[in-house]
Formats: structure tokens, sequence, C-alpha cells
């Protein structure tokens, strides 16, 4: 994908308020964090982290409106995927507000276009993702957490709103991403049951970004 004068100056723009925000979040992260983390709570992890997300959401997202509702979630998301990667757990404190903040920002461009299929989309790719999750914590007894069905249904939502085969496909990511973590040094842990825990919303955040930036 070329990019014009006008687009190069938008994703360079993008960058610049992810570093600005990214360093903002990371004081977002230290917070969240329960165990001190030089690295994962460090501003700089946070601004460059975000400003790659922002830049390449802006170079790959031609729509404008649905680009502001992405870059929300990944602002989000990169405290979200620091704080589980580092501690296995997903801070409802962020991850609803998350939630909410994607449907209430996919739920105003729809009214603002006076196009509903992509929203009504989005809503049933949130129950289906987030309800599939639920089903695989009963499954797993406890394995799966609370809040990685709340980032299913982020992921669901954002994916969803492109359609369903960007859905099916990043949850299909979602999956071979966490099996790859098993095979990661410090990745994964044991339970007290002795199986392997992976840090599950991170994969979900890749799976998603994943299949935006492909466009399925």
């Amino acid at each position: 994908m070329q990019l014009s004068m006008n687009g190069l100056w938008w994703v360079l723009g993008a960058a610049a308020v992810g570093l600005g925000l990214g360093a903002a979040s990371s004081a977002v992260t230290r917070r969240l964090l329960r165990k001190e983390h030089e690295i994962a709570g460090s501003w700089w992890l946070g601004a460059v982290v975000t400003a790659a997300l922002l830049a390449l959401l802006a170079w790959r997202v031609g729509d404008r409106g649905a680009f502001a509702v992405y870059g929300f979630a990944a602002v989000l998301g990169v405290p979200l995927a620091v704080v589980d990667w580092c501690e296995h757990r997903l801070p409802r404190q962020l991850a609803w507000p998350q939630l909410a903040g994607v449907v209430a920002g996919f739920g105003a461009l729809c009214l603002a276009r006076h196009d509903l299929e992509p929203g009504v989309r989005a809503v049933g790719a949130l129950l289906a993702a987030g309800g599939l999750v639920l089903v695989l914590a009963v499954l797993t007894n406890g394995g799966v957490g609370a809040g990685d069905i709340v980032i299913a249904a982020v992921a669901g939502t954002l994916t969803g709103w492109t359609g369903w085969p960007q859905v099916a496909g990043a949850l299909v990511m979602a999956a071979v991403l966490a099996l790859l973590l098993i095979v990661v040094p410090g990745a994964h842990r044991g339970d007290e049951r002795g199986h392997a825990t992976v840090p599950f919303g991170p994969c979900l955040f890749g799976g998603a970004l994943i299949m935006i930036l492909t466009g399925g």
C-alpha cells in the first residue's frame, strides 16, 4: 500500500500522538502492576509500542472514523497486554472501559452514517466471541479468566465491524499465538494443577490486530 504525501503526514501524526498517549498510559501500567517491573512499566516502552500501533493502523485503515475506535482500543490495549504478560491478569478497571468505549464509538459511527449494519454485526461478534471464550472458561474449569472473556468481546467487536471472516480469523490467530507462547521461555507458567497457562489477552489483541491490518 503506497502512501501519498498527505497519507505520510497522517501516519507520522498518528505516531506522534501515539508517543504522547503511550508515555502517559505507562503511568496506568505502573499503577496496575502489583509488582515492580522496570521495563514493563517504563514510559518509553508504552510510548514506542503505542506509537507503532497507531502508525500501523493509520497506514492500513482508510476509514478514519473506524481508525479512531481502533486507536482508542490500542491505547488501552497496551497497558492491558503488559499487565497480562507480566502477571497473567486483565484488570477489569481498564478492560470494561475499553469494551464500552469501542461499542460506543462504533455506535456513534452508525448513527452519524445512518448505517446500522456494521454496528449490528459488531455487536453480534461481541456476543459470539465473548460467548465462545466463556464456554472455553467453563470447559477448562478456570483455565481462562473473566478478563479474557471481556477482551475476547473487544476483539470480536473490533473485527466484527469489518466482517465475520475477520472475527473467525482473529480467534484462530489468537489460538495459534497462544500455542506458540507455550514454547517461549518465561511466557507461560504452571497453575496449581501443573497445567501450563499463557497470557491470552495479548494473543486476542494480536489476532485482532493482524486481521485489521491485513484486511481479513
